[in-house]
């Protein structure tokens, strides 16, 4: 055989490969799990099918939507979250529960965290295949340690940072986690002043409610300073990004509630918010 027809075998071969592996599609962990130091997929830039994902978190309105979906098999990069583009052609027809397998869709490290995007100018025609009702739901994991998810270290200086010390949070990013017997801190933190602290034992966490169903402005009316909270879950967000006013910069991981039952007050501490709704409510003599 001469050469050019060897080479032009070979460039055959390889794009018979190329296509092989490419048919079949990636799972969630498959597109999470990294060794890349910063967390980016090995995906990344990348059009692949995604297969075997419980929703975890649906929201089908807004200029936002998006899904989050969960591999109940993995209790490690199992999570991820779809930015649907297409105005709800997703997000509009799956609830949480349903498994799904998506389509042609783009891999993308977007505000620090690993997306699949749905449809818009990178990912191109996606489709989504909804199979039902899960066999098993994903359970919150309960068995983290706290300090994982550490809020991030301030310093000041031009310009001022919030940075995490390290990444050994990725593993849970796009998952839920669950935590127990719980106190809000301060509020009014972070790059849109929408974080809050969740004072977990002798460890600080950053939460927000930015997600949250429920919500009243920021934040569910659960959540406020010096509430005591009986257990409290959400989904793992790695989030980049810089203050419009103040230009601090920011890195950090948070916690992002989806509905009021993912916040359980004690209940002393609900009793305390009711009577004190009720008494600004009384009129004054």
């Amino acid at each position: 055989m001469n050469r050019a027809r060897l080479v032009w075998v070979a460039a055959i071969g390889i794009a018979l490969c190329i296509t092989a592996v490419q048919a079949d599609p990636l799972s969630i962990y498959d597109v999470q799990y990294t060794e890349d130091p910063d967390g980016i997929s090995a995906y990344n830039g990348q059009t692949w099918d995604v297969s075997g994902g419980v929703v975890t978190y649906a929201q089908a309105s807004g200029s936002r939507r998006r899904v989050y979906i969960q591999d109940p098999a993995h209790l490690e990069w199992g999570g991820i979250l779809i930015k649907d583009w297409t105005g709800g052609g997703l997000a509009d027809h799956v609830a949480v529960g349903d498994r799904i397998d998506v389509s042609s869709v783009y891999v993308e490290e977007s505000s620090g965290t690993t997306t699949l995007q749905y449809g818009g100018p990178s990912a191109g025609s996606a489709t989504f295949q909804n199979l039902g009702p899960a066999s098993s739901l994903p359970e919150p994991l309960d068995t983290i340690a706290p300090a994982i998810l550490a809020a991030p270290v301030y310093t000041a200086g031009s310009p001022d940072t919030w940075l995490i010390e390290d990444y050994d949070a990725e593993p849970y990013e796009g998952m839920l986690v669950t935590f127990t017997d719980v106190t809000v801190g301060q509020v009014g933190l972070g790059a849109k002043n929408d974080i809050y602290q969740l004072l977990v034992g002798d460890d600080v966490l950053w939460c927000t409610d930015y997600m949250n169903l429920n919500k009243e402005g920021d934040y569910h009316p659960r959540i406020f300073p010096g509430a005591q909270l009986r257990s409290y879950t959400g989904i793992v967000e790695h989030y980049i990004g810089t203050n419009s006013q103040t230009g601090a910069e920011y890195d950090c991981y948070q916690v992002c509630t989806r509905w009021t039952a993912d916040i359980v007050p004690e209940p002393g501490t609900f009793g305390i918010l009711i009577m004190g709704l009720l008494l600004m409510r009384r009129p004054r003599p």
